[in-house]
């Protein structure tokens, strides 16, 4: 085991208000494995992942409870000196604006370099320390001697070649990639998806791909994780969350607002309404203002984990007694066109 999370909640809590970021989330991720994780913008999947790398708000952000364990070790309750020589090494992570993660004093060789300058265990010589920035410039394919080149010098697919090279420049054991096709064109994208699953063939690499596009999930990851309000709504394999029979009415509404461009397709269900306010969450389940399936337990009570064979499914519809609402729901998940 690479991962696990263990019930991990967060909150941003000021003078004014508390905003619940991420509640009661668990997951876990093996050796060379990709986990997705699914949901609107404001549903915590970066925040989740801010958490893993020990990168939240000091001022505003607080770990209310739950356990990373990373490789055996509680990240939460590691010092800062501590995470510094995790963060980087063995945990890397591709932010999602390659236009603010990159440094426009620095040559982008320099800014590779820096991370192999940090966690220097092995020993490196300033010449072996130029090359590998050159293999890891390389490996993403850009030309080694640009590497004294200013981000500003480069496109936007490029800054986002640049970021992804100065992530894997260690090697690390677990890549977090917060969207990392976000306003890249549709050729960039591919091209970047497809550099990062072979990066992951090559070296063993677990990933953890934060993406709001299901087609992404498909082409890249092993589990996925369906995010809403910050809870871990649906959670399992691919082909649990593509091909299985049972799904939260939230995942259906995801399927059901994908284009499909077969010839007489049907017209897109999208799901109506917002996310509720995350200082407000509502009694109950966090999607029931929204769901067309709603029931009155829906709206008082929290539903818990329905579990089948490793899939779970945080809903009422699954609650034992409520067979015939699950063969309902069944039924009109034919909806979503799958």
């Amino acid at each position: 085991m690479v991962l696990k999370i263990e019930n991990l909640s967060v909150s941003y809590e000021t003078d004014i208000e508390v905003v619940h970021a991420v509640n009661d989330i668990s997951f876990s991720i093996e050796k060379g494995e990709t986990l997705g994780l699914v949901g609107e913008t404001g549903a915590g999947k970066t925040t989740t992942a801010l958490s893993i790398m020990g990168l939240l708000p000091e001022r505003t952000a607080r770990v209310r409870s739950g356990r990373i364990e990373f490789q055996e070790n509680d990240l939460l309750a590691l010092s800062e000196r501590e995470m510094q020589h995790i963060r980087g090494d063995k945990i890397s992570m591709i932010f999602q604006d390659p236009m603010t993660a990159l440094n426009p004093v620095l040559t982008v060789g320099e800014q590779i370099a820096e991370a192999l300058i940090l966690h220097n265990t092995d020993g490196y010589t300033q010449k072996e320390i130029e090359a590998r920035v050159e293999e890891t410039l390389e490996l993403v394919g850009i030309p080694k001697e640009r590497k004294k080149d200013y981000p500003y010098q480069f496109s936007g697919g490029m800054r986002q070649r640049v970021v992804i090279a100065i992530a894997l420049v260690c090697n690390p054991d677990l890549l977090i990639a917060d969207e990392p096709t976000t306003a890249l064109d549709v050729t960039i994208q591919a091209q970047i998806l497809s550099m990062i699953c072979d990066l992951q063939r090559k070296y063993g690499t677990s990933v953890i791909m934060i993406t709001h596009d299901l087609g992404v999930v498909a082409e890249t990851c092993d589990k996925v994780g369906i995010i809403y309000a910050g809870e871990m709504v649906e959670y399992g394999t691919l082909y649990d969350i593509f091909e299985g029979d049972e799904h939260h009415p939230y995942t259906v509404g995801l399927f059901g607002s994908i284009p499909n461009l077969k010839e007489n397709a049907r017209r897109l269900h999208p799901i109506e309404g917002l996310m509720p306010d995350p200082t407000n969450l509502p009694e109950g389940c966090s999607f029931s203002p929204r769901c067309k399936r709603c029931m009155e337990i829906c709206m008082k009570k929290k539903p818990a984990v329905y579990e089948n064979n490793g899939h779970q499914i945080r809903c009422h519809l699954y609650d034992a007694g409520m067979q015939k609402a699950v063969s309902e729901n069944r039924k009109e998940a034919g909806e979503d066109g799958r």
